[in-house]
């Protein structure tokens, strides 16, 4: 005669599923669509512009260069006053990333104008990467556990 096991069901793997699934919305609007704290934080690109208009004297990168913060990155003369301006790599608050070159907008001997970008930099930075594989792990995990949850239940 066969036994009959009266064995309660657990809502585990929909606690997880659910859990998974806000985990993997939030790494969706910080990867794709962050606040602009985020990007405060961690900018897709950083323009390093003159300051003044001037005439560039030397550039001291080329493109695709992994430079660190505050690197020389070019050196300006104003003509008028004959005083160089060094330009360098900015610091982003909170992140002591390296950067790289992504374009050079000026070549030497060029007359700039005040605000005009020089070097276009791009943070050497993980957590874009970062967000874009957890979500979609995370994701992958909730639709697994939402899966298991229904078939089991």
């Amino acid at each position: 005669m066969a036994r009959r096991f009266n064995v309660q069901g657990t809502n585990d793997f929909l606690v997880w599923a659910v859990l998974l699934l806000v985990l993997g919305l939030w790494c969706v609007k910080d990867g794709w669509f962050p606040s602009q704290t985020v990007l405060d934080k961690h900018p897709h690109e950083i323009l390093i512009k003159a300051g003044k208009d001037s005439t560039v004297a030397e550039i001291f990168v080329k493109n695709g260069e992994l430079i660190r913060p505050e690197q020389p990155i070019a050196r300006l003369t104003v003509s008028e006053k004959k005083e160089d301006q060094i330009l360098k790599g900015a610091i982003v608050p909170g992140s002591h990333e390296n950067f790289v070159v992504n374009s050079v907008l000026a070549g030497k001997g060029d007359a700039v104008k005040a605000g005009q970008v020089i070097v276009n930099l791009a943070p050497n930075d993980t957590f874009y990467t970062f967000n874009h594989t957890l979500a979609f792990l995370a994701l992958l995990g909730s639709l697994v556990c939402a899966v298991i949850h229904f078939l089991v239940r």
